[in-house]
């Protein structure tokens, strides 16, 4: 008999997984007693002061660029009010697509054509003064991807925003099981929480159980429909000596 569940490929997490990766450490938690009043709501201003159509990545390799720059300014009131010029969002992705794939690959340049993969978009990452590391999700092993989401959504409820990578499965092909778009997950009051879309331009409401599951494809993923890899606050950014 079915158990009424829907049938699903595995993920190129779930295979590294097996081959030992995706086993570290949880990193901390947010300190939510020492939430600024006016954190929340910075993605969605953000998003809102680009217009209708600004906050849209600037071509079909740009997600993860469209996402951190969209990070980066949420916690930066300087670099929000610039990218409001016409054309410069589009100008930030390019220039954070080159820096965040100058040496992703064991030291040289990641191919452009893949986007950029989540071992070095933690390395850019930044909010305000928080850096960030990365984090493999197999959520066809809810003992190991749990705890993740569960962090990802306490950060984003304390005002911080956490990339997400989605993507599909090998049900529809190898080439889906790999991470294939990046999302913003975020909060707008400290409870609802939200996804800055990059591929629309447009904030999605989700909600907690939904992100605890994959399944069907959901507009909020950029039509993916797991969570693969998330990036999460990992501390201050030191300063250089």
């Amino acid at each position: 008999m079915s158990s009424g569940r829907p049938r699903t490929g595995r993920q190129l997490s779930e295979l590294l997984y097996l081959c030992g990766g995706g086993r570290a450490a949880l990193p901390a938690g947010p300190e939510t007693s020492v939430v600024p009043d006016d954190r929340h709501g910075r993605v969605r201003a953000v998003v809102s002061s680009l217009g209708p159509r600004g906050a849209v990545q600037v071509d079909g390799t740009t997600c993860g660029s469209a996402a951190l720059v969209v990070t980066a300014a949420a916690g930066d009131h300087d670099l929000a009010r610039r990218l409001t010029n016409p054309g410069a969002f589009d100008l930030a992705q390019l220039a954070v697509k080159a820096a965040s794939t100058r040496r992703a690959l064991a030291g040289l340049r990641w191919p452009g054509a893949l986007g950029t993969p989540p071992w070095s978009a933690a390395q850019v990452a930044r909010y305000g003064d928080l850096t960030y590391t990365h984090r493999l999700v197999v959520d066809s092993r809810p003992s190991q991807s749990l705890p993740l989401i569960d962090l990802a959504v306490a950060w984003a409820r304390s005002g911080v925003p956490v990339p997400l990578y989605t993507g599909g499965d090998t049900m529809t092909g190898l080439v889906t099981a790999v991470p294939r778009h990046v999302v913003v997950l975020t909060s707008p009051d400290g409870h609802a929480l939200e996804v800055y879309e990059p591929s629309s331009g447009r904030l999605h409401p989700v909600d907690e159980d939904g992100l605890r599951t994959g399944g069907g494809r959901r507009p909020a993923y950029g039509g993916w429909s797991h969570i693969t890899w998330v990036l999460l606050p990992a501390g201050p950014q030191r300063a250089r000596g």
